[in-house]
């Protein structure tokens, strides 16, 4: 009896992951089933791919950099330095933020972001700077031995960055001079997708910095190091791997989403790599003329080249960093 329920789980299981292989090999199998009358690309669908093709892939760039560097911050922060209590509060706010829907990103997006940056982008960029200057002042600070510390650095340049700032923001009318033609632009998009992909970033930036802190931080403590310097000369460089592939997942994520590059980009086929230009992406183009394409037509076949290279986007990314972190725990 007890052989039966095992083998009967073992049969379960393998079905399990033979339904999950099967479904993988359905999508791509059917759009090349579709594809194959249509082997060769029309005249007339090549341009407006490829115009799709560099929309989603400017989207997914600014994504990626806007969520990187905020999930890799708030990753060295929870395994590196927030206590208990602070730690389940940061994990559970991101938890929070991965729950809360893109349309609802998109909304926010369309209805108060988009109009504060038509005329803020300099001040965006500027507090941008302001912050990754911050950021350097802290490291180096806190990176040097105690003994050679000056604590009255930080307590003077962090109030003056944050004086500059302030009034940057507040002269901003008069010296903001980089203005947009749109409010529905690749830097709206990018900014809501990469608040969206920041708790992707943040999961897989901290669980392979956490192996690689547990490996090497107490000895680097013991030889007399900082914490600082024990994760800047030691942690970083061991973890560079899956920091490589974070941000792979995060593109391949935002490159397939559709709710906020349908609402923030304006859908403008632009071929520009300005950030401030509109743009249209493969999953938009698919939720707005898939409704009314017909079986065969030439709209149909350019619906059918974007989910085919949705797809492969999407699983290359996913494949690469599966790999990379592969190759990182073994």
């Amino acid at each position: 009896m007890r052989r039966r329920r095992e083998r009967f789980g073992r049969l379960l299981a393998a079905t399990g992951a033979a339904i999950v292989v099967l479904s993988i090999l359905v999508i791509p199998a059917f759009l090349l089933f579709e594809l194959l009358p249509h082997a060769r690309m029309p005249e007339g669908v090549g341009g407006r791919f490829l115009l799709l093709l560099a929309g989603t892939l400017k989207a997914g760039l600014i994504a990626v950099l806007v969520a990187f560097p905020i999930g890799l911050g708030t990753a060295i922060h929870i395994v590196c330095f927030a206590t208990g209590r602070w730690r389940a509060g940061f994990r559970a706010v991101l938890d929070v933020l991965a729950a809360i829907p893109t349309v609802v990103l998109g909304l926010i997006a369309l209805t108060w972001l988009a109009p504060w940056l038509r005329s803020h982008v300099a001040t965006l960029l500027v507090l941008a700077a302001v912050a990754l200057a911050a950021v350097l002042v802290v490291s180096v600070v806190f990176g040097r031995p105690l003994r050679a510390r000056r604590s009255w650095l930080p307590l003077i340049v962090l109030p003056m960055l944050v004086l500059v700032a302030g009034v940057i923001v507040g002269l901003d009318p008069l010296v903001d001079a980089i203005a947009v033609d749109t409010p529905w632009n690749g830097l709206l998009v990018g900014l809501a997708l990469g608040v969206a992909a920041i708790p992707l970033v943040c999961a897989v930036i901290g669980e392979v910095l956490q192996a690689a802190w547990d490996r090497h931080v107490d000895a680097a403590i013991a030889l007399g190091a900082s914490r600082w310097q024990a994760l800047r000369s030691l942690v970083l460089p061991a973890s560079a791997p899956g920091l490589v592939a974070a941000a792979l997942l995060a593109f391949g994520r935002c490159t397939g989403e559709t709710m906020v590059l349908l609402m923030a980009s304006g859908n403008t086929p632009i071929a520009s790599l300005d950030p401030r230009d509109g743009l249209r992406s493969l999953s938009a183009e698919l939720a707005l003329s898939l409704p009314g394409a017909e079986r065969g037509s030439l709209a149909w076949q350019v619906l059918l080249f974007a989910t085919l290279a949705l797809f492969l986007l999407s699983f290359a990314c996913n494949f690469a960093a599966g790999r990379i972190r592969g190759r990182l725990s073994s």
